[in-house]
C-alpha cells in the first residue's frame, strides 16, 4: 500500500475513533465542531460550485439561528426576517472571501452582527461605549438559574426566572446584546466570538462580563 494511503487509512481510522494526533481522545463537545466544520465546508465548495442544493442545504442549516438573533437585536419579526434575509443574500454573494480555515458559523454571525448593528444604528438606537471590567466565570448564569430538582414547582420558578433573563438580555445595549446572544444562545467560544466580532479576545471576555454585571444589576433591582 502506498505510504500516502496508509496515512489517510490511519486519519481515517482516528477518526471514526474521535482520538487526536496526540493519541487522546477528542472531547465529544469539540468533535462535534469538526464535524459541523468539515461539513460545512463540502457544502460551501459544492455552492461556489454552481450547486443550489448545497446552498439550500446552508441555509436550511443556519436560518433558524440567524432569524433568532436578528429578532432579539431588532425586536421585531418583520424586520428582523428581512435582515436574516440579507445576511443569506449576502452570504451567497461573499461565498468567495469565506476562509474555511475559521468556522463557517463564525463567518456567518460576523455578517449577522454587522447587518444587525447597522440596522440599529440607522434606527438611531443609541449604543454604548465598551468599559474594560474584570473578567467572569463562564456560564455564570446558566449555573445561577438551574434547577436541580425538577418538581413542577422548580420548573415554574425557572420558567418565571428565564423569562425575567430574556427581558434583561433585550433591554441590554446592542454590543452587548448580540455578545450575550452569540456565547449563551448559540454557544460560540470566546475564540469563536473574536472571529465573530473582528474583535481581540481580551475584549470579548471583557464585554461578556460588563454584560453580565449589567444582567445581575437588572435583575437585583427586579428580585430576581
Amino acid at each position: 500500500m502506498p505510504r500516502h494511503s496508509s496515512q489517510q487509512h490511519r486519519d481515517r481510522v482516528r477518526s471514526a475513533l474521535s482520538i487526536d494526533s496526540d493519541g487522546s481522545a477528542i472531547p465529544p463537545a469539540q468533535l462535534r465542531k469538526i464535524r459541523v466544520k468539515e461539513e460545512d465546508i463540502e457544502l460551501i465548495s459544492l455552492a461556489k460550485a454552481g450547486q443550489e442544493k448545497a446552498f439550500r442545504a446552508l441555509l436550511g442549516k443556519y436560518q433558524g439561528s440567524v432569524y433568532s438573533i436578528c429578532l432579539r437585536m431588532v425586536r421585531d419579526r418583520e424586520q428582523a426576517a428581512d435582515l436574516a434575509q440579507d445576511v443569506f443574500l449576502k452570504v451567497f454573494t461573499m461565498l468567495d472571501r469565506y476562509d474555511p480555515s475559521y468556522a463557517f458559523s463564525s463567518w456567518l454571525f460576523k455578517i449577522t452582527s454587522n447587518l444587525c448593528i447597522d440596522h440599529l444604528r440607522k434606527r438611531r438606537v443609541e449604543t454604548y461605549p465598551m468599559e474594560a471590567p474584570l473578567e467572569g466565570n463562564d456560564g455564570e448564569f446558566a449555573r445561577q438559574y438551574e434547577a436541580p430538582d425538577p418538581t413542577p414547582e422548580t420548573q415554574m420558578i425557572r420558567k418565571e426566572q428565564m423569562a425575567s433573563l430574556d427581558k434583561a438580555v433585550d433591554a441590554l445595549p446592542p454590543h452587548y446584546r448580540m455578545i450575550i446572544l452569540l456565547r449563551h444562545q448559540e454557544n460560540l467560544s470566546y475564540d469563536e466570538i473574536a472571529v465573530a466580532l473582528n474583535i481581540p479576545l481580551g475584549t470579548v471576555k471583557a464585554r461578556i462580563h460588563r454584560a453580565r454585571e449589567m444582567l445581575k444589576e437588572r435583575l437585583k433591582k427586579e428580585d430576581i
